[in-house]
């Protein structure tokens, strides 16, 4: 069986797991006992990681020897996980599906992205003066997931994780133009478009108008939308067969800079970027860089 204190080569934000007459009780770092809710998940993963090359099936009284799980809690995690696609049946025992792959591969591709891409944006941001963001669609939102920053005075700062609305921003209005009419009136339908200023474009058939043109142009850009006194232009990053896997995008202060300077001194720059962006993935990144990209559906 595992021992169930993990200290020493365990990080310290790790949960430390403390088998006591036989009830498995998880403990943080910190010594506060975690949520059902946590220790629930947590019994998952030590059921999933309890799979090997040399244990690649096993049955739950094997499971439970294997992580210090009574039976009754493997029965019913396994049950949940076998639901969920992650386990199934062989007889008697269990055996772990593909489906485990996705854990790694979203993730796993979202940072090797984010790597890849860190070159090109700071390459951007140095020719322009201007912070320069990669992001995913992620539902309603634009999701930055790479950032190359210089100092500027704005009301908008991007940082990796940072969330702005797909239909307001110029990169999201990229994103979303890779998605077919068909399915782009509904989801436009299904947001709360909120009008941020007076500039604000929420007219759902104007902004099918407005998409429908970065989708031809190859670039977008918002003119004080999202912010007063901030100007975006974004510009797609596509696989080999042309879907748009992420965008990049400058947005710079009005007072910096004009829309002609924008347009066709930075513009080419943003583009440039992206080119070899994509030279770069088809070359680099096996991984299917779209699962963690949550689009409309």
């Amino acid at each position: 069986m595992r021992g169930r204190v993990r200290t020493g080569s365990c990080d310290d934000s790790c949960a430390r797991k403390i088998s006591t007459g036989g009830v498995v009780n998880s403990i943080d770092s910190t010594g506060e006992r975690l949520g059902p809710a946590v220790r629930t998940f947590d019994r998952g993963l030590d059921v999933l990681t309890s799979f090997s090359r040399t244990r690649h099936a096993q049955s739950t009284s094997e499971i439970a020897a294997e992580t210090g799980l009574d039976r009754t809690s493997v029965r019913r995690v396994v049950r949940t996980l076998q639901a969920l696609g992650y386990l199934e049946a062989v007889g008697t025992r269990y055996r772990l599906t593909a489906k485990v792959l996705d854990l790694g591969y979203a993730a796993l591709a979202a940072r090797d992205f984010s790597e890849l891409a860190q070159p090109y944006l700071e390459q951007v941001a140095e020719s322009s003066g201007q912070s320069c963001s990669l992001g995913v669609l992620d539902g309603d939102a634009a999701v930055c997931v790479a950032r190359a920053a210089v100092r500027q005075a704005l009301s908008i700062s991007l940082a990796p994780g940072s969330r702005v609305p797909a239909f307001a921003s110029a990169l999201g209005r990229v994103l979303l133009s890779d998605v077919d009419e068909v399915q782009l009136r509904p989801y436009l339908h299904g947001l709360r478009l909120k009008g941020y200023n007076d500039r604000t474009v929420t007219d759902v058939d104007e902004l099918v108008r407005r998409i429908d043109e970065v989708r031809r142009q190859g670039w977008a850009l918002v003119d004080q939308e999202l912010e007063l006194g901030v100007r975006e232009v974004a510009v797609p990053v596509r696989s080999r067969t042309g879907t748009v896997l992420a965008a990049i995008s400058l947005a710079t202060n009005v007072s910096r800079v004009d829309v002609p300077t924008l347009t066709t001194g930075i513009l080419p720059h943003l583009l440039a970027a992206a080119d070899e962006l994509e030279r770069d993935l088809t070359a680099h990144v096996p991984l299917p860089i779209r699962a963690f990209v949550r689009r409309p559906e």
